[in-house]
């Protein structure tokens, strides 16, 4: 049985909007060339923040990267596909109306991020530095203000989904155009049987790599980790059996 290995990006081979740390850029590496891994990037950030925090020859070391929750994929610097998603302006008011009453007080710009089939939404806005986007992180794991964007906007338009991603935003995009909609694209192209192991840091209800470990449930012989760090992911590669050849590599 065929092997595909999935990665989130942020929280899971990187801090978020980092660039990946050399050493372990290093180890994963050497674990796909040694393993020949069939490696896909599964991510909710666009490919120019992508391209920021991994260099060139671990994004070519990969078969290939879903950027935007799986709604714009690329192999060999290719798009594949691409697809489209225009927010009502329903939603857009909507966003607004929380952004004023958010009782978060540093707003940076920037709050409304448009991506190729998705929309990505931030109180703390885009434009924050890191040390603004870890001082909103730490302020939303006490007042759970992500959580009730996800349920407002979930409520008000019940034709969308809403999962946290990142450190400081929530995706929105239509139902089932999460990151799910990696597997069933990958199997539909496949005649072979394939079975996945995910890696992702948001596998909770409400994040957005849930709906995926979610969807390898459904397979017995599938699987997703859990990880809280980079660190956590490079302890995996090195020492879970998943990895180091008895996953069918």
């Amino acid at each position: 049985m065929r092997t595909i290995y999935l990665f989130d990006i942020d929280g899971t081979l990187t801090k978020p909007l980092a660039p990946i740390d050399e050493e372990f850029a290093s180890v994963f590496l050497e674990w796909v060339n040694h393993y020949k891994a069939e490696v896909y990037l599964v991510t909710g950030s666009n490919i120019t923040k992508t391209k920021k925090q991994l260099f060139g020859a671990f994004r070519d070391a990969c078969a290939g990267i879903f950027c935007c929750s799986g709604n714009d994929y690329r192999e060999s610097k290719k798009i594949i596909y691409r697809r489209k998603f225009k927010p009502s302006a329903a939603l857009i008011e909507d966003l607004n109306l929380y952004l004023e009453n958010s009782l978060y007080p540093v707003k940076t710009g920037k709050h409304i991020e448009r991506r190729p089939g998705m929309v990505n939404y931030s109180i703390v806005g885009r434009n924050a530095t890191q040390e603004q986007r870890a001082e909103y992180a730490t302020w939303d794991a006490r007042h759970f203000e992500r959580e009730d964007i996800v349920d407002y906007i979930k409520t008000s338009h019940p034709e969308l989904d809403v999962a946290i991603g990142g450190a400081v935003s929530v995706d929105i995009y239509p139902q089932g155009h999460d990151k799910s909609q990696v597997v069933d694209y990958l199997r539909a192209r496949e005649e072979e049987e394939i079975r996945f192991v995910f890696v992702g840091d948001k596998n909770i209800p409400g994040g957005n790599d849930y709906p995926l470990a979610m969807k390898l449930e459904e397979d017995a012989n599938s699987h997703w980790r859990q990880v809280n760090s980079p660190t956590e992911t490079e302890a995996l590669i090195r020492y879970s059996a998943l990895f180091i050849g008895e996953g069918g590599i």
